[in-house]
């Protein structure tokens, strides 16, 4: 039986993205486990099709995707892939403008997509682009509230039940 691969140390794993992403409007950058591509959601798809095709990276396993309301920048959406090939992750952060919340789905590249998609449309009102079926997972299809939002219309509520200990509402 073969020993396994070693990771890749995470600073050759940011020269090797800088290299393929060099001419694109990326950042690429660390995180205290993984190399992160800050992306545009105009590039958001070229990235994934390259993480996964090339086969110095080969990130063919998603692990997740989680969106994210970042108040007055807009919403954001992490998507965290691994390498078996190279036992290596990396981590993709699209942020959307406010007001436009408009990602590519990437879900015919990686079907696991599908539920994460459809959760963070759900929960933070992110927008997947060509996805085959954003309705709701966990609230009646009828609810068009985002509850993750950080001024979702329940806000107050949840706040003066003691679910939450802060004041209630969100000033913009």
């Amino acid at each position: 039986m073969s020993k396994p691969l070693a990771p890749k140390p995470i600073e050759q794993v940011i020269k090797l993205l800088e290299q393929r992403f060099g001419k694109l409007p990326v950042a690429i950058n660390q995180t205290a486990t993984d190399a992160n591509i800050d992306c545009p959601p105009e590039h958001f798809r070229a990235v994934v099709e390259e993480l996964k095709n090339h086969r110095d990276l080969a990130f063919d396993f998603l692990r997740n995707i989680v969106g994210i309301d970042m108040l007055e920048e807009g919403l954001a959406c992490k998507y965290q892939f691994f390498s078996y090939k190279n036992r290596q992750a990396v981590q993709v952060t699209v942020l959307t403008p406010p007001g436009n919340p408009h990602i590519p789905s990437i879900t015919d590249l990686y079907p696991a997509a599908n539920w994460h998609e459809r959760e963070a449309a759900e929960m933070v009102g992110l927008v997947f682009d060509g996805h085959p079926n954003l309705k709701n997972l966990l609230l009646d299809e009828d609810v068009r509230i985002h509850p993750l939002l950080k001024a979702h219309p329940l806000q107050k509520a949840e706040i003066l039940q003691g679910i939450e200990d802060a004041t209630p509402g969100f000033t913009f």
